[in-house]
């Protein structure tokens, strides 16, 4: 069998359904926006970036997000994922932002004016490279419904802005998907679109309670599911697409390693998995890396070009951009 190139993997169209904006600062970009805002960044940049599971990268990630401060930094952390996507050839960006988070960070930050710059920022990369993009509300488990509200509040006045949706993060044991029925059911009664981080850090009761309370159209990991038809069975059923985030898992201890990554038993299922990066500046795997890694595991050209179909399917974009798309997938897919 020949070896998938990491050349080709770039050339392949394909989009990223599931990367946290914050998840996307590099240690420069860290050290540059600490030194903007007043503040001294870390002697050793990239060794603040550095997890070996879950807890540890919790702790990275809200010493780095913590330089985050005023709208132009979010502003420049999408446009400059946004260009280096469209080198490694991502097509399409849905971009989590956790509005809760800043809101008890940054208490004094204009909010919307932050989704305003972000927004801004998507579409001059948009023009400069092609690369189309979408952001979503992740709303943070632990900090309860009311923040929940705050969030969907702000993504209902943010639609002229790219917000297309929510998401529900955080600590799934202790905060689970029940508490959160009520906002996801106003989501659904505006039309906003709804991802739920399930099935990482709990059972596999969680993705059952994120498909059937919140009606997830899409379930952010879900490697819980493996082993249990039952479960793969509802996904299947509610045709919920599941955004595999692999190094992530490995590195959090969700997996023990890639080869064991339940991706393999949900695509033989039958189930609609996408491929996603997750925090690429914390895991250290681009998208790229991840396609990459599955074809190191003896994954062949077709099953990556599936893959890159399954995620243009179950993005949020529009069914006009989606046939576009896929049409693009079909004739590199035929140029082999």
């Amino acid at each position: 069998m020949t070896r998938v190139s990491r050349d080709w993997i770039k050339q392949l169209p394909k989009p990223e359904l599931h990367v946290h904006l914050e998840g996307t600062i590099t240690p420069q970009a860290y050290a540059r926006i600490s030194r903007r805002n007043g503040l001294e960044p870390a002697a050793d940049p990239a060794a603040l970036f550095a997890c070996s599971d879950f807890e540890s990268f919790l702790r990275s990630f809200l010493k780095v997000v913590r330089v985050l401060r005023q709208p132009i930094d979010f502003a420049e952390l999408a446009y400059d994922y946004l260009k280096a996507s469209a080198y490694d050839g991502v097509r399409h960006v849905e971009f989590f932002l956790s509005p809760a988070t800043q809101r008890k960070l940054v208490p004094e930050l204009d909010l919307e004016h932050l989704v305003r710059a972000v927004a801004e920022a998507c579409a001059r990369a948009e023009r400069h490279f092609g690369t189309t993009s979408l952001l979503l509300f992740d709303m943070v488990r632990n900090l309860g419904e009311a923040e929940a509200i705050a969030d969907l509040d702000l993504a209902q006045r943010c639609r002229g802005y790219r917000v297309v949706g929510i998401g529900l993060g955080g600590d799934e044991r202790n905060f689970p998907a029940r508490d959160f029925r009520a906002v996801f059911e106003r989501a659904e009664a505006l039309g906003l679109r709804r991802t739920v981080h399930a099935g990482e850090a709990a059972g596999a009761h969680s993705i059952e309670d994120g498909i059937e309370l919140l009606h997830a159209e899409r379930i952010g990991h879900g490697v819980s599911a493996r082993g249990d038809r039952r479960v793969m069975e509802i996904v299947r059923t509610n045709a919920v697409a599941i955004d595999a985030c692999p190094t992530s898992n490995v590195v959090t201890g969700a997996v023990r390693r890639i080869d064991a990554h339940p991706l393999y038993e949900f695509l033989s299922e039958g189930l609609l998995v996408t491929l996603s990066s997750d925090d690429p500046a914390f895991f250290g795997a681009s998208l790229v890396d991840e396609y990459a890694a599955l074809a190191d595991q003896g994954f062949p050209e077709i099953e990556l070009v599936n893959l890159a179909r399954n995620g243009f399917r179950a993005s949020f974009a529009s069914e006009e951009q989606k046939k576009g798309w896929l049409a693009e997938v079909d004739r590199f897919a035929m140029s082999r």
